[in-house]
């Protein structure tokens, strides 16, 4: 088998994402389950989501196609009834299901959510142009009316760039795929080519790896300016937020940050 200088690329981050993981994130809370127990382990996986919070699943139970061992930590990138998908540290993506259930990739024996973060605050950021380290600049200074300590920052929105570019499907199932390889944290990457550009729109893509998603599509295209539209921001934060805080916080408005668009979720 050929190696290319792009699979050493990914390679070489995905080595980099890995000590980023190890060094970085303990967990707040841990909720346990049985494999029997999938469904609840889906409905808590979307009431995490639906609050902005930053947690992995980690799961212990056997591979369907030759019943062998697995044990890994993942990020959860879908759900479904009765199955969840994972993205692993590895770049691999797998289903996973219930005990005794055949059709995913894995049946489940033991489930453990690790919750990373202990309260979010969820707001809309207002369009944006310049350079990729503005851009960053921007989405992590519009946090600074929240006085709690950063757990991590989460990103929902498009980002679209100049460069010279061709339409190719190919070219983007390519790049969809790195990125998913290389990015742990961030549910989904969509890439559109267009003449003279290319549109990418992330799903709660990590502050922490924002710089890793630049760096592929530069491996790839030759990116000028970037305008991104409406971003939703998930401000994930490592301490409780006192409720007293809450009304404040949700009133607050400055550093383009859209009024009436922050919510709290202690």
């Amino acid at each position: 088998m050929r190696i290319t200088i792009i699979d050493i690329f990914v390679l070489v981050l995905l080595g980099l994402s890995l000590f980023s993981f190890s060094t970085k994130y303990t967990p707040k809370y841990e909720f346990e389950y049985s494999g029997s127990q999938i469904l609840k382990v889906v409905r808590e996986c979307d009431i995490q989501d639906s609050t902005g919070a930053l947690y992995t699943v980690y799961v212990k139970g056997y591979w369907n196609y030759d019943i062998g061992h697995f044990e890994e930590e993942g990020f959860v990138l879908e759900t479904g009834r009765g199955y969840l998908l994972l993205g692993l540290r590895d770049g691999q993506t797998v289903s996973v299901g219930g005990l005794m259930s055949y059709k995913e990739d894995v049946q489940a024996v033991d489930i453990t959510l690790h919750i990373l973060s202990k309260s979010s605050v969820i707001y809309m950021l207002k369009p944006f142009q310049g350079s990729k380290k503005a851009i960053k600049e921007y989405i992590e200074q519009s946090g600074n009316f929240i006085n709690y300590e950063r757990e991590d920052i989460a990103l929902s929105g498009t980002f679209v760039m100049e460069a010279d570019s061709e339409r190719s499907l190919i070219e983007e199932t390519i790049l969809e795929d790195t990125l998913s390889k290389a990015i742990f944290f961030m549910k989904s990457a969509d890439v559109e080519f267009y003449d003279d550009g290319v549109k990418i729109t992330v799903d709660r893509l990590s502050i922490s790896e924002y710089d890793t998603l630049f760096d592929i599509i530069e491996d790839t295209v030759c990116i000028q300016d970037i305008y991104v539209s409406d971003l939703i921001v998930f401000y994930q934060t490592s301490e409780e937020i006192d409720v007293a805080d809450v009304v404040p916080l949700e009133s607050y408005t400055g550093n383009g940050v859209y009024a009436d668009s922050v919510h709290v979720r202690v």
